[in-house]
Formats: C-alpha cells, sequence, structure tokens
C-alpha cells in the first residue's frame, strides 16, 4: 500500500493541515486509491485537503512505514515536493486548518502521518545537502 504527502514549501515556510477534530499536523496528502498513480494521487489530494491545483516538482523520499509508523498494515509513504498553483483553502469535510511554519517553529505533529525525523530528512533534501531520500 502507498501513501503519498506534499512537501510545499512557500517563503521558506512548511506547508502542514490538521484534520477534523484533531489537534496535530501533518503533509497534506493520504493513502493511495488504486487506478491512479502516485503523482495523481498526490495531486488528488492536495485539491480534496488544501483546495489547491499543484504540480509535482520531484520525489524527495521514499520511506517504509514500519521505521517510523508501525502500524497495522505496511505503507511505502512517498512524499514529492509541490508547487500550489490556483485556488483558496476552506474547511472541508477533512481538513480544519492549514498553515506554513517556520522549520524551527514546528507545531504538535501527527507523527503516524509524519515525524519530526522524517521532516528532518526531507528538509535536508529539499536543501540540496542530500539526494532523494529512500528506507
Amino acid at each position: 500500500m502507498i501513501d503519498v504527502r506534499a512537501w510545499i514549501v512557500k517563503d521558506g515556510k512548511l506547508c502542514l493541515v490538521k484534520g477534523q477534530g484533531e489537534e496535530t499536523w501533518a503533509l497534506p496528502g493520504g493513502f493511495g486509491e488504486v487506478g491512479y498513480s502516485p503523482t495523481e494521487n498526490i495531486l488528488k489530494e492536495i485539491q480534496e485537503e488544501t483546495g489547491y491545483s499543484a504540480r509535482v516538482i520531484r520525489l524527495l523520499a521514499v520511506f517504509d512505514t514500519n521505521r517510523y509508523q508501525l502500524q497495522s498494515r505496511q505503507y511505502v509513504k512517498l512524499v514529492f515536493e509541490c508547487e500550489l498553483l490556483d485556488g483558496n483553502f476552506e474547511k472541508n469535510q477533512e481538513i480544519s486548518d492549514l498553515a506554513f511554519f517556520e522549520r524551527e517553529k514546528m507545531p504538535a505533529l501527527s507523527t503516524k502521518r509524519n515525524t519530526e525525523e522524517q521532516l528532518n530528512f526531507l528538509w535536508e533534501v529539499y536543501d540540496g545537502k542530500r539526494d532523494l531520500y529512500c528506507d
């Protein structure tokens, strides 16, 4: 199974979303649906969760969820660097809030979706300090 996540940085700040009824934040994304490619899945998730159309720039990382978020099923988490295009955020069925955070001021994370360790790897790839990260 796959989980796709969007790495969206604007003015040096990272885009995170907060799920309905939750107090923690995560990279936009979700489980991949059969019949969609990974890039089609992430673009669909961005649209649904943020209200924005987007474009995929590159794949930043491939994580094994068993290494970071042991769950009842093992997932491959694909994190894509994306750029927001047109749209506006509005609260929706899944997401109650969207905000951009400075890397030194991250809110409480939804660790079942992404961990601080994963975000650190992603910043390194984004900053060009390492190549594509792959577990």
